[in-house]
């Protein structure tokens, strides 16, 4: 297997370069915080926007729908299953390892 290395006879050049490296790192790091925060900037600016525009045109933020058979729903109709029960009488069930189709060693 191939390993590569970096040497330098200078101390100094080896700093140098090894600052260059964690530079870049940190400068990429910088610009993705610094576009996220753009990012968040930008909706915000749009977003107080179209609050202003709604609020200029008299409308409000979110159309709230005030009759409530307008669905055409009654939840007084609504219907509930009735709950499940495991019975032990079931001539199936003689335990938990008494299945006849039961994969593995016998």
């Amino acid at each position: 297997m191939p390993v590569y290395t970096f040497t330098t006879r200078n101390r100094g050049l080896g700093l140098l370069a090894g600052l260059v490296i964690v530079g870049a790192g940190v400068a990429l790091l910088m610009l993705g915080v610094a576009l996220l925060a753009g990012l968040a900037l930008v909706g915000g600016v749009v977003g107080l926007g179209i609050m202003g525009y709604r609020m200029l045109r008299g409308r409000p933020a979110a159309p709230i729908d005030r009759a409530p058979s307008a669905s055409g729903l009654d939840p007084s109709l609504e219907v509930f299953a009735d709950p499940l029960t495991i019975d032990s009488t079931d001539a199936r069930s003689s335990g938990p390892n008494e299945d006849p189709h039961r994969i593995g060693p016998a």
